[in-house]
């Protein structure tokens, strides 16, 4: 089932557009190597570690993909929050409206804030107010639906963020982003970001502007998967303290010689 979900979300649209972009590191678009084994082996269902114990105390099976889903992977998780929101920010920037992220003045119900809002009005008269959410395809919430029917997750998402933000849709034209880490997007959330491309393209005369910022979005996407299989791996030492004691006793010896 967890494979029939693989295989669906990774041939959906848009899933595979971070291995078209040019390994360009000045526009953040080059995955180091190991961001690239992990990226490829999950997408892939190839072995990708020897199973071990997660910090959490759960076995993670040599596909690695515990990480995608582990609750303790905050850091991960919200440095690919972020990294998405400010793509999306700087998107709108470029197409000239103005917007910023972690809007003040505004929050749900439940106290929580939306990840964007713009400065000018998007449509009818409203600001377009954004939330940003990752599903894992292949975590026991959604790998039923996942495995029927690609971005099933996504769209799931979707709507509980429509409905969290229900209050707010009389005064912000609200849309969510969701996506999955497999690559598959929701409808609203696709249609949105081509969106966006489209007034970039429109501003920047570049006629590729949705695509790019697809690949963009989707190499942040990979680079997340990477830090949440990463951080499930408990912490060891490396060689740094053993590299300074070899420098401190050559130098000691160095020291005595040259006095005797």
């Amino acid at each position: 089932m967890e494979d029939k979900a693989r295989l669906l979300a990774v041939s959906s649209e848009s899933s595979s557009d971070w291995l078209h972009a040019i390994p360009v590191p000045s526009l953040g678009l080059k995955l180091d190597p190991m961001t690239l084994k992990i990226s490829c082996g999950l997408r892939l269902g190839s072995t990708l570690c020897h199973q071990y114990q997660c910090i959490c105390g759960v076995m993670v099976e040599s596909n690695g993909r515990h990480g995608l889903s582990c609750r303790l992977n905050v850091s991960s998780v919200m440095s690919r929050h972020n990294n998405v929101n400010n793509l999306l920010k700087r998107a709108l920037v470029q197409a000239k409206i103005p917007a910023t992220t972690e809007p003040v003045g505004l929050s749900r119900k439940d106290g929580k804030r939306p990840d964007g809002l713009t400065l000018v009005t998007w449509k009818k008269g409203k600001c377009l107010l954004w939330d940003f959410t990752c599903a894992d395809t292949v975590c026991q919430s959604y790998v039923k639906e996942c495995s029927r029917v690609a971005g099933a997750a996504a769209e799931f998402r979707e709507k509980v963020k429509n409905s969290h933000y229900k209050e707010l849709e009389g005064d912000y034209c609200f849309f969510p982003i969701a996506v999955e880490t497999f690559g598959s997007w929701g409808s609203e959330s696709h249609k949105l970001v081509k969106e966006i491309g489209k007034k970039v393209m429109e501003e920047t005369g570049e006629k590729r502007s949705s695509f790019y910022l697809f690949q963009n979005i989707s190499i942040a996407i990979q680079r997340g998967n990477a830090s949440c299989v990463l951080g499930t791996i408990p912490h060891s030492e490396g060689l740094d303290e053993i590299f300074e004691f070899v420098t401190f006793g050559d130098d000691s010896e160095r020291s005595e010689g040259s006095v005797t």
